[in-house]
Order: structure tokens, then sequence, then C-alpha cells
């Protein structure tokens, strides 16, 4: 089996989209990937004679704190990886330990759901959540535990208002920034939200709340293949008493059923995390997230999470920052957090 670069967009698109449930499988995200940070792609087709029988989707990621790898689902959770045979996985596989190998990668990280690979170290620090949405909003409502729903009347309630459009992208940025700027994490720039509704705007929408004219909350919402996903989701911690979070994700479930959708994926999250904790509240169904790595250079699976108790004393300082230090900084350092 030959295995190719792909730059036909529709073509990929066409073997990919009824196999995932992210946008970020898609070549659109490439072209994110690529206007905003520069990044090196190599999109990868194994062929059957004409056919497509699987693809196999690769950012090249240098940066001088956190290192050069390969990895599929760049700023993403998981995905990037879909055969339709063992001979289509393996010979994607081989190729992509070549090129490994050519650009002198320390190591290569396949993300999958569930599905470990021959040869690789797996890791599984993280799940994810998927909320079943079969039977439409009202049948959702009645499988919500009643702790949740009241959480949810009490957002309604408490006199927020909910504005959708990318025409927020630009609130969403500052409430998404300022929430990771306290927890010690750097985050996307505002290019990055821009090229988003450049190149995938008709599947993504922005949503935020507000108090008043103060927003406390947002979220990035994107729906391909019957599946909702929020990418990036926030609540200023010091409103969480109020539930704008609680307001934001009904609202965000809402959205997915009168788009079609069946499912609503959640993201990613560390097990045993309050995150996850929270994600439990709204009956889902966890899946493990499978990250496959092949290490070159390396002896043990890396860990770049930002909250990595390594980064203690960088969390501590970047919480002290300015806003306009961290926004000017952030996407320096997040370039290499792929």
């Amino acid at each position: 089996m030959n295995v190719v670069e792909v730059e036909d967009a529709k073509r990929w698109d066409a073997f990919v989209e009824p196999r995932t449930g992210t946008v970020t499988d898609l070549f659109a995200w490439r072209k994110v990937v690529r206007d905003v940070y520069g990044v090196r792609s190599y999109f990868l087709g194994a062929m059957d004679g004409d056919r497509i029988a699987g693809t196999l989707g690769l950012f090249e990621i240098k940066h001088p704190i956190f290192g050069h790898y390969l990895t599929t689902a760049a700023y993403a959770n998981d995905g990037g990886f879909h055969f339709d045979d063992v001979t289509a996985r393996d010979a994607l596989l081989a190729e992509a330990r070549k090129i490994a190998d050519r650009v002198n990668a320390s190591y290569l990280l396949v993300r999958t759901r569930d599905l470990e690979l021959d040869g690789f170290h797996v890791d599984r620090s993280y799940r994810t959540a998927v909320i079943d949405l079969t039977g439409g909003a009202d049948a959702l409502w009645k499988r919500l535990p009643a702790k949740t729903r009241n959480q949810i009347r009490k957002g309604r309630k408490e006199g927020f208002s909910l504005e959708t459009g990318h025409d927020q992208r630009g609130a969403f940025y500052d409430v998404f920034h300022e929430h990771m700027r306290d927890l010690g994490s750097p985050a996307h720039g505002r290019k990055y939200y821009d090229a988003i509704v450049k190149h995938l705007g008709h599947r993504a929408d922005f949503l935020v709340v507000k108090d008043g004219s103060k927003v406390v909350a947002g979220a990035l919402l994107f729906m391909v293949n019957g599946t909702g996903m929020n990418l990036h989701t926030v609540a200023l911690r010091e409103y969480n008493r109020r539930c704008p979070n609680y307001l934001l994700y009904w609202r965000m479930l809402e959205a997915s059923v009168a788009g079609g959708c069946s499912r609503f994926d959640m993201g990613r999250s560390r097990a045993d995390s309050s995150n996850l904790s929270f994600k439990e509240n709204w009956n889902p169904r966890e899946i493990p997230l499978t990250y496959n790595y092949f290490l070159r250079k390396l002896k043990s699976v890396p860990d770049l999470d930002p909250r990595n108790p390594r980064y203690r004393l960088q969390i501590a300082l970047w919480r002290r920052m300015p806003l306009f230090v961290t926004k000017k900084l952030g996407p320096r350092l997040i370039k290499g957090l792929a």
C-alpha cells in the first residue's frame, strides 16, 4: 500500500468527515495551525489504488522550551488517525516513523480513543465525556440529574444575558485569557480565533455570558458529523456560585441539538480531576483517551501539561503578570504545547 501526502482538501475531508467527531481532523485545521503558528504538517493518505484507505494528520512542533516532536490533533484533544483496515493503519504508522527519523524529532504522538498501538508507549492520563443528545432537548433535560437541572435554573434566575456569534470572539478571547492567566496557564492569541472564523466559520460559534456589561463566561462551540464539541469553555471562578457555567453548557447542548447533533463531546480532562467531576454532573459516558508515544530520544513519556508540578514556580509567576503581558507572551509559549 502506497502512502502519499494529500494536498486536496475536498478529497481529504471526503474520507475523514464521515469518520470523525472533531473539526480538528478536517483539512481546514491544517490552515488554522499554519496561519497562526507557521507549523509544518504532513497529511498522509494510505492509497489502495486510487482510493484512500486511511489518513494520518501530523503536525511538526519545534519549540525552544517544549522540544521538537510530531503529533496528531494539534492544540486539540484527540484524533487525526483514521483507517479502514490494518494494512492502511500499519502503512501510515511506518511512514510516520520515517518522517520522525527524517526530521529528527524526539518523539511521535498519536492521540486516539481507546486504541493502543504496537511499539508505542501508552499514556492514559486523560478522559473525555460524551453526552447523549438523542430524543432532543426535552428528553435530554429529563435525563439530567436533578441537581444539574437546579443549577441551570439558578443560572437562568441570576439575570445573565447570553450572546452568540462570530462577533463575540473578542469578548470570548478576553474572558478566556483572563481565566487562563488566573490558572497560571498560557493561552492562544486573538489571531488564533480569527483564523478559526476564517477557515471554519460555518462550523464554529462563540458564546459569552454577561453580567451586565461584564463577560463572566465563554465557550467556543464546533459541530461536525453529528457531534457538538466545546474546544474551550471557561467561567470566572468568582462567579461560580451563580452558575453561569451551567447556563453556558445548557445553551451549547440546546444549540447542538438544534444543529442536528446526536452527541456532545465535553473535551478532555485529567482522570480524577475537578474538571472531570463537573462533567460527571451531566450524566455523560466517559471515554478513555489513549495517547500513543513512539519515543526516539526520550526514555519516558513527556508531560507538557501546564499543570505539571514541575512548572509550579512558572505558574505562580504567570498568575501575577498583568493581562497585557500574558496576552503577548502566551501565544509564544502555547505554540509548543500542541
